[in-house]
C-alpha cells in the first residue's frame, strides 16, 4: 500500500512525510515521493518504480519524528541509491528502529517515505533563524556531495549567514560551495517554509547541478 504525499495523515504517515507534504503545498521544489503508511504491507515495488524511477531514497517517517519538541534528527535510517531489486528490503530496514532512536525516546509507529533520489553535487541544512542565538537571519550550512554528512555532523560545512541586506560566509576549505546568489536562493525558500509552517524551521536541501531541491523540513527545537 502506498499513498501520495497529499493524502498522508500524521498518525499513519509520520512527521517527515507531513513536512514534505507541507513543502509541496507551499509550492516549494520537492522531489516526487510516496509514503508507505505505518503498519501497512508493502507490495507495490513495480508501481513505485514506474512512478518515481531509479535510484530511490528510502527514509523513515516516524509519527513522533520532526515534531515541535523533539526532532529525532539523525536517529533513524536513510538508504540512498536503492533500486527495484533492493526496494522491499530497504523499506523493511528503515522501518526497524535503530538503537540511537530507542535511546532517544519513543517516536511511535514508523512509516516510510520513498523519494526520487536527487544526485546531489552540494547539500546541507538551512535554519530560518540562527538556532543558537535566535537572530533573525538564515543560517545555511553546505558541503560538497550529499547532505547526510552535514546533518550527522560528520563533516565541517561552509556556513552562510543571510540577512536582508548582506551575506556573511565562512568557508571550510579553499573554495566556497555556494555563491552569494545561491545562498540567497536557499534562504528565500527557507523563509517561505517558515511562513508556511508558522514557526522557525530547518530545511535539508541539495543542488543537482544548478537545480535546488528541498528534501526535508522540521521545526527548530532549540528556539
Amino acid at each position: 500500500m502506498i499513498l501520495e504525499l497529499g493524502d498522508a495523515a500524521l498518525d499513519t504517515a509520520g512527521g517527515k512525510a507531513m513536512g514534505l507534504a507541507r513543502l509541496v503545498e507551499l509550492g516549494l521544489p520537492v522531489p516526487p515521493a510516496v509514503v508507505v503508511p505505518a503498519g501497512a504491507p508493502f507490495d507495490d515495488v513495480d508501481a513505485v518504480v514506474a512512478q518515481l524511477g531509479e535510484p530511490l531514497a528510502v527514509r523513515s517517517s516516524a509519527v513522533g519524528e520532526d515534531a515541535g519538541d523533539r526532532s529525532f534528527a539523525g536517529q533513524f535510517e536513510t538508504l540512498l541509491g536503492v533500486n527495484r531489486a533492493g526496494l522491499s528490503a530497504a523499506v523493511a530496514h528503515v522501518r526497524t528502529p535503530t538503537e540511537r532512536a530507542d535511546a532517544y525516546g519513543d517516536a511511535g509507529a514508523v512509516a516510510v517515505v520513498i523519494q526520487q533520489e536527487v544526485r546531489a553535487t552540494r547539500a546541507g541544512v538551512a535554519f530560518s533563524r540562527d538556532p543558537v542565538t535566535g537572530a533573525d537571519e538564515v543560517l545555511v550550512e553546505c558541503a560538497l556531495g550529499g547532505g547526510e554528512a552535514v546533518v550527522s555532523g560528520l563533516t565541517t560545512p561552509d556556513r552562510y549567514w543571510v540577512s536582508t541586506d548582506r551575506i556573511r560566509a565562512r568557508a571550510a576549505g579553499a573554495v566556497r560551495t555556494l555563491r552569494d546568489d545561491e545562498a540567497a536562493r536557499v534562504a528565500e525558500l527557507v523563509r517561505v517554509a517558515e511562513d508556511g509552517f508558522g514557526r522557525p524551521v530547518d530545511v535539508e536541501f541539495c543542488f543537482e547541478g544548478r537545480d535546488l531541491w528541498l528534501v526535508q523540513s522540521r521545526p527548530i527545537t532549540t528556539l
